[in-house]
């Protein structure tokens, strides 16, 4: 389906078809002049950075205190973070926009952002939670053993050892707020849609070629970035 896309976004028909008709990359040309993809884009982007700094300063504090201690409600709190994720999202879009007209937070991207802050923080817990469970308590005793503070021992011992799950824990939080639909379609500011909601308000009435553009657009991209990270990583490696 991928390759289908972003072949049929190179057609020069229309509409978009498979196999394409001829080549051209006019349909590129136009999305990127259309100021709504990229004012769509950067909304979703700068909400999507704004909900993944907030989750994994939320997630991996909330993984730690699950991974390292034992209290009272824990298996509750830890089966309740799960919610957000076994919820259908209209469902809990609906729950959500109820919540926030009642308590009078009308703010449109604002509130989204705390949407996704919701549905974000179990993905950051569930995927950081594994890593500190295998972290060793005993280099975290040897650190407090030689002075070094609780807090002082987390970002010097703890957080570098679990780094590339904390990473891994961001990256996918970003990707679930980037492309989430049903809290934006209920939530975002009118003025201000996110970018899957301008796709999807596009083809209402049809499949536009432009936004097969701007979805070939989007995986290229993501392509080049996990190009680039694995370049990175064999680099490291090679060092």
């Amino acid at each position: 389906p991928i390759i289908v896309i972003v072949a049929s976004a190179t057609g020069q028909t229309g509409y978009l078809a498979f196999p394409p008709h001829g080549f051209t990359l006019k349909w590129f040309s136009a999305a990127l002049a259309d100021t709504r993809y990229f004012d769509a884009f950067g909304t979703s982007v700068v909400i999507a950075i704004a909900a993944t700094v907030l989750s994994v300063c939320i997630g991996l504090p909330a993984a730690f205190a699950l991974a390292r201690f034992r209290f009272p409600g824990r298996r509750i709190i830890e089966a309740a973070l799960l919610m957000p994720l076994v919820l259908p999202a209209l469902v809990l879009s609906i729950a959500l926009t109820i919540l926030f007209s009642q308590i009078g937070f009308t703010a449109g991207s604002l509130r989204l952002i705390v949407a996704h802050v919701v549905i974000c923080v179990p993905y950051v817990v569930r995927v950081a939670l594994p890593v500190l469970q295998r972290l060793d308590p005993t280099l975290e005793e040897a650190s407090q053993n030689l002075g070094a503070s609780p807090l002082a021992t987390f970002f010097l011992v703890s957080l570098p050892v679990i780094r590339p799950g904390a990473i891994a824990a961001a990256t996918l939080a970003f990707i679930v707020s980037f492309d989430e639909i049903d809290l934006a379609i209920f939530l975002a500011d009118p003025g201000s849609p996110t970018l899957p909601v301008v796709i999807y308000s596009s083809i209402q009435l049809g499949i536009d070629p432009t936004v097969g553009a701007v979805s070939a657009m989007l995986v290229l991209l993501a392509a080049g970035a996990m190009a680039i990270y694995q370049l990175l990583l064999w680099r490291r490696g090679a060092a």
